[in-house]
């Protein structure tokens, strides 16, 4: 069976204004930077990477309970980036390193 990979986007948007200087000339939300990363990945891996914006404070508090206590302390910032359920990055949504992140899972063989 194929690998998939299941990328989630936890975020805080009251803090939520972010510049990226690869992507955009203006600051954008990252929101609109994950609809953008969904649209990057769904052309570079049809049917295999999916994209999810997942706002922590509107959504149920009972969810991601390590990462809320991190971000209580201080330990990391928003956006957390999951793949697969695994935080891998945090503070911003770097393609590049997704993209790496990706292939890495991709090319670890499919699922048996």
């Amino acid at each position: 069976m194929l690998r998939r990979v299941y990328i989630q986007i936890l975020d805080n948007p009251t803090e939520d204004i972010i510049f990226s200087t690869k992507r955009f000339d203006d600051s954008a939300t990252n929101k609109v930077l994950a609809e953008e990363l969904q649209k990057e990945m769904s052309s570079s891996y049809p049917y295999v990477v999916s994209v999810e914006y997942i706002d922590l404070f509107m959504d149920d508090e009972n969810e991601f309970p390590e990462i809320r206590e991190l971000l209580r302390h201080g330990a990391i910032n928003t956006p957390v980036i999951l793949i697969n359920g695994v935080p891998k990055i945090h503070g911003g949504i770097p393609y590049a390193v997704i993209k790496k992140e990706v292939e890495k899972v991709l090319s670890s063989g499919p699922v048996h």
